[in-house]
């Protein structure tokens, strides 16, 4: 039986889309296991799949400190990770790499990951796709996986590509009811 780290009450599952997790119903606090971070992401916006939410990706994004939290499934302290400028405060157990988040920093995660793809330009879903690319041979995904994010990165790109270039569009689609070889 797991406690909530914050107030010691005992934490319930709870389904966030298919996912499982544990819950304070005191605090609502919210208990994820290793990867079900990432799961729950993908299922809040499927086009977030490909923006990884790895800690340890992007230390440049995260301040870390000690936590007064240790882990319900480890007893292990927790390191307080505050993920950029979001104001989310996560707390990461380094043996188990579960996460425990508190009240409503899920929402504001998922909300911080759609701002920073809404920002991204041309240019960036550009780069991104090369990227994505690569890790279709050389990514610790499985193949299938890195393919969804591939995808959705070209997705991206080409709604990006319809706000930024749409004389252009408009063109590219003239050309199109213009080929003979149809």
């Amino acid at each position: 039986m797991k406690k909530c780290p914050r107030c010691g009450a005992e934490l319930k599952t709870k389904v966030l889309g298919s996912i499982d997790v544990d819950e304070c119903e005191s605090c609502k606090g919210v208990w994820l296991e290793r990867g079900e971070l990432e799961e729950v992401k993908e299922e809040a916006d499927p086009n977030l799949n490909w923006l990884d939410f790895e800690i340890w990706k992007h230390p440049e994004k995260f301040k870390s400190s000690k936590s007064g939290v240790d882990c319900p499934t480890c007893g292990t302290a927790t390191a307080s990770l505050e993920y950029g400028d979001t104001g989310v405060e996560i707390n990461y157990c380094r043996t188990c790499q579960g996460i425990w988040l508190d009240r409503d920093e899920l929402p504001k995660i998922i909300e911080s990951l759609e701002d920073e793809m809404a920002r991204k330009t041309l240019s960036d879903y550009f780069r991104e796709s090369i990227d994505e690319a690569k890790e279709l041979v050389t990514g610790h995904e499985s193949f299938m996986s890195e393919w969804k994010d591939l995808s959705s990165v070209l997705k991206l790109m080409q709604y990006r590509l319809f706000v930024e270039k749409p004389k252009l569009v408009e063109t590219l689609t003239e050309l199109n009811t213009l080929n003979p070889f149809k």
